[in-house]
């Protein structure tokens, strides 16, 4: 035997119980506390799993809202288009509008000025259709009192 080791002792039966007892409940608690972390574990990779479920939920959600925004966005494009092509059809109306407008007005101008070459063309027939009315007469008075008596000589029997 050497002077550093120490002689062995004896345990009791009651000594030997007793540490027995307390390794078994040790172990028991070990086992517990494995079950518990396992458990723990398993409800940590639960949630994970769910958010990660919740994760790829909100990257369809956005995804899809990026594409309803693009389609959205089409859809105002062609909207203001049209609303372009609208004003621009409506102020290519209004030109035309002014342009029949002085066309309109050109006519009647020309319709009035035929008026008036009417009523001018109109006197004229009507002084000419006097003056042949006057020669008529005049003619006429001739041949009833001959040639002398329209000259103012005397009338020829």
């Amino acid at each position: 035997m050497s002077t550093t080791e120490q002689p062995r002792q004896h345990h009791t039966a009651a000594e030997v119980s007793k540490v027995e007892k307390q390794m078994t409940r040790e172990e028991k608690d070990d086992k517990k506390l494995l079950k518990h972390v396992q458990q723990d574990i398993k409800s940590a990779e639960k949630s994970l799993h769910n958010a990660e479920r919740s994760v790829d939920k909100a990257i369809h959600t956005h995804n899809k809202s990026i594409k309803y925004e693009h389609k959205t966005e089409d859809k105002m494009k062609q909207a203001i288009k049209k609303h372009d092509d609208a004003i621009l059809a409506e102020q290519k109306a209004v030109k035309d509008i002014a342009a029949r407008q002085q066309k309109q007005r050109g006519a009647v101008s020309k319709l009035e000025d035929r008026k008036g070459e009417l009523t001018r063309v109109e006197n004229l027939l009507e002084q000419n259709a006097q003056h042949r009315d006057d020669r008529l007469a005049q003619f006429s008075a001739v041949s009833e009192t001959g040639p002398s008596a329209a000259r103012g000589g005397p009338a020829a029997t």
